[in-house]
């Protein structure tokens, strides 16, 4: 088999009458300044002492109170009447037409819930 020999132009040098002459670059001159300082200086600040912490009955009675404030309305993942809820919970999957079962009871609880039947 006969290698195909491909055929290379060489790129002659360039004519002297075809370069160009450019001038030198622009020089920049730097005109003599002071020295910059380039330290940065942070004010001092004294450390802030903390606050005094609340006494524990304070903290006790706020959180108390939280936790009264919240109803089973508004999270329906709070536990109630754990009999009620599992007779409404096996009343939602007859109705809805699934076997009430480990897998499926959570969501029989949840919809008992949003159907306000417990």
């Amino acid at each position: 088999m006969a290698r195909s020999r491909s055929t290379r132009t060489e790129n002659p040098a360039p004519a002297e009458s075809d370069l160009q002459v450019t001038p030198e670059e622009a020089k920049i001159e730097v005109k003599s300044t002071a020295p910059v300082d380039l330290e940065v200086e942070t004010p001092s600040a004294e450390p802030e002492k903390a606050s005094k912490a609340p006494v524990p009955e304070k903290i006790q009675t706020d959180v108390r109170e939280k936790l009264a404030k919240k109803s089973t309305e508004e999270n329906v993942f709070v536990p109630t009447n754990p009999v009620a809820l599992e007779k409404a919970a096996e009343s939602v999957a007859k109705e809805q037409g699934f076997d009430f079962n480990r897998g499926t009871s959570i969501g029989a609880r949840l919809m008992a819930r949003a159907q306000k039947k417990v």
